[in-house]
């Protein structure tokens, strides 16, 4: 009887630790929600390969302070950010920088591993836009030996200062200029 007590006893003990180890969760109060913010639909990305890095032209792309200087697109945490609508500090996930010290952020942006489209707009250059396609080999090519001497990486069109530039391509960097 008393070996049949003990293990009770025990028993009880051990079902009562099992709650130590997966305490309950908390049930948040009621009428209190976090509401995560609507994602604005102006800004995209879908990529699932690491794309970040500066882009810079082959060629010369504008003339003067309207010459494109480089493509920068940033990381997933920049995307995510700019997503949920965190703005400020001249930074965006795809921006276009020129040799004016222009720094062109987008109005709204598509990014997915084998397409860049960019739309911005510039007190001095206008509309500014770019439609790119991305060449993964050439990229990865790029990535692995830091930049130097690959092939392009990508290769579209630049809108700036009311001008059209075609067949651009563009050389992967890790770093800016």
């Amino acid at each position: 009887m008393r070996r049949a007590l003990l293990a009770i006893v025990l028993s009880g003990i051990a079902l009562a630790g099992c709650d130590r180890l997966n305490p309950p969760t908390a049930e948040a109060p009621q009428g209190e929600r976090t509401e995560v913010p609507a994602a604005d639909p102006n800004f995209r990305h879908d990529q699932t390969e690491d794309l970040s890095g500066f882009y810079f032209p082959a060629g010369e792309v504008g003339e003067g302070d309207a010459r494109l200087l480089l493509v920068f697109i940033g990381q997933e945490p920049e995307f995510q950010a700019w997503e949920e609508g965190e703005r400020g500090g001249g930074f965006a996930p795809v921006m276009l920088e020129f040799a004016g010290g222009e720094r062109v952020l987008p109005d709204r942006y598509t990014v997915s591993d084998d397409r860049v489209r960019f739309e911005g707009t510039s007190e001095e250059l206008g509309r500014v836009t770019l439609e790119a396609r991305l060449d993964a080999g050439s990229l990865a090519l790029a990535r692995r030996n830091l930049g130097s001497d690959s092939e392009a990486a990508m290769e579209g069109t630049v809108t700036a200062g009311g001008r059209n530039y075609g067949g651009v391509k563009f050389s992967w960097s890790l770093g800016g200029g």
